[in-house]
């Protein structure tokens, strides 16, 4: 892909991820919600620069797991279909146990995933989003409800230590950001 391919792609993603956040409230709806925070964890794949040797190879997709209580359903499935972040495709997996996380990039802690929280901060190059349903503000990413939308708070010094780099452009759209 050239560079000003990457740049367009890059400049539609910020767009898409800035739509997410000015769309229609969520408050009463938690299909809703869970399709926009299922929207939100593939677009967050273009927004994370994760260290080569987590990817078996140069064609490796970049796998979303889902751990403890699954909110998303056929949801998160259908939003990854075709997508790409890297030139790489985009697959979705249900590990049955926390120790499973090898080969996931990004993981959605749900309710009742404590145990998984636990095992992924020792595992470097894992993107950990958290919401306010697992009740664990541990993540990388951690996803609330403000003003009726769905938003999110990212610890940056959490992804540093995974050995990630979040980009700015997304840093930017955080309510919060967490640094050193």
């Amino acid at each position: 892909m050239t560079r000003t391919r990457r740049t367009a792609a890059g400049l539609a993603a910020v767009w898409g991820l800035a739509l997410l956040i000015a769309a229609t409230p969520v408050a009463a709806s938690h299909g809703l919600e869970y399709a926009v925070k299922a929207n939100y964890l593939v677009r967050f794949a273009a927004f994370v620069e994760w260290p080569p040797r987590v990817f078996s190879s140069a064609q490796a997709p970049v796998v979303i797991c889902v751990v403890g209580r699954d909110p998303f359903g056929r949801t998160l499935d259908t939003a990854v279909r075709s997508q790409t972040a890297y030139g790489r495709p985009l697959a979705v997996r249900r590990p049955a146990a926390a120790t499973e996380l090898a080969g996931c990039q990004i993981v959605y802690v749900g309710e009742g995933g404590a145990a998984a929280m636990t095992a992924a901060e020792s595992q470097p190059g894992l993107l950990t989003v958290t919401d306010e349903a697992s009740s664990d503000e541990r993540g990388a990413i951690h996803f609330v409800i403000s003003r009726e939308r769905v938003r999110f708070h990212i610890d940056q010094t959490a992804a540093m230590r995974r050995g990630l780099t979040i980009s700015s452009r997304l840093l930017n759209l955080a309510l919060t950001v967490r640094a050193r």
